[in-house]
């Protein structure tokens, strides 16, 4: 069996925040059983307050990362470096207006291209992609989404095209998409040397 780098689990989204946040600590107690006591600690880097990305402070050398979308959470474990993960619903990114927001001039060219029926599926992986880069990098949206620019390789797959204030060393950015269930579209995106093996559990 391949050893896995990240594991995502997905579970249906609790009622408060604070359940989802719990789920961290027993995700990464189940990937390291052995490892100790956990201890997570969420701080806005810019404000100090209780919702900046979650740093896990014991066992070191662990990564975490949360999203939520419609009625489903997925909490991403990486092993392998700093990760960010983003799931979307396909209709909530039809919206009106949504793609002046999201997109620059290059992915509205291209998701143009889309035919209509794929647009919806094609818009939301643009902007899991986009989010999970940002929670990566730990600015969130207080980095401009437009100044990134996502598309697709030849197989579908997401890629980062340009980025060029970005704090990151983009030479070990990895993407990966993933289905986190109907309706859902789901991207991550680890700091690694080498591309993860990723498991959804």
């Amino acid at each position: 069996m391949p050893h896995t780098d990240v594991s995502l689990f997905l579970a249906p989204r609790a009622t408060l925040p604070q359940a989802d946040r719990a789920r961290l600590t027993a995700a990464v107690a189940r990937i390291c059983p052995k490892r100790g006591p956990v201890t997570i600690e969420q701080r806005c880097e810019l404000c100090g307050g209780a919702h900046g990305r979650p740093r896990v402070l014991a066992p070191r050398g662990v990564h975490v990362s949360l999203s939520r979308a419609g009625d489903i959470a997925v909490v991403a474990v990486s092993l392998a470096g700093p990760i960010g993960v983003d799931i979307e619903s396909v209709s909530a990114v039809g919206r009106a207006g949504f793609d002046d927001v999201a997109f620059n001039i290059l992915e509205r060219t291209a998701l143009a291209a889309v035919p209509f029926a794929e647009r919806d599926r094609a818009r939301a992986q643009l902007w899991t992609t986009k989010e999970a880069l940002l929670k990566l990098s730990g600015e969130g949206l207080t980095v401009n989404p437009r100044e990134v620019t996502v598309g697709w390789s030849s197989g579908g797959a997401s890629v980062l095209l340009h980025w060029p204030t970005a704090t990151l060393d983009l030479t070990r950015v990895h993407l990966a998409n993933f289905s986190a269930g109907a309706g859902l579209v789901g991207t991550l995106a680890v700091l690694s040397a080498h591309a993860p093996h990723v498991a959804v559990r």
